[in-house]
C-alpha cells in the first residue's frame, strides 16, 4: 500500500514520483488538481502534501506530452498513450 510506503521513505519523494504518482490514480478515474492533491496527502497520512505549484505545472506537461486531457468537467484523464505508459511503468515495477 502506498500509505506504507509513505511511512518507509519519510518526506524525501524521490524526483519523478509525483509524475507517476499521478498516472497510476488517474488510471482509475478522471480527477481535479485539488483532488489530487488530497489523495496524495491522505494516503501518505499528511507526509507528503504536494502544492499546486508542482500539480499544476505537471498537469500542464502531462497534457503537453499527450498523456492526459482535461474533461468538461475540470478534470483529467488519460489518454490512450498515458494509459500505454502507466502500463509500462507497471511492467517495469514487477
Amino acid at each position: 500500500m502506498i500509505s506504507e510506503w509513505f511511512q518507509r521513505v519519510g518526506s524525501s519523494i524521490p524526483r519523478g514520483f509525483s509524475r507517476y504518482f499521478i498516472l497510476e490514480l488517474l488510471k482509475k478515474k478522471a480527477h481535479s488538481g485539488k483532488e489530487i492533491i488530497d489523495y496524495a496527502v491522505e494516503q501518505s497520512n499528511g507526509i507528503w502534501k504536494p502544492s499546486p505549484g508542482l500539480i499544476y505545472p505537471l498537469l500542464g506537461r502531462l497534457l503537453d506530452e499527450g498523456l492526459i486531457e482535461e474533461t468538461k468537467d475540470g478534470k483529467y484523464q488519460l489518454t490512450k498513450k498515458g494509459i500505454e505508459t502507466a502500463e509500462d511503468v507497471d511492467k517495469i515495477n514487477d
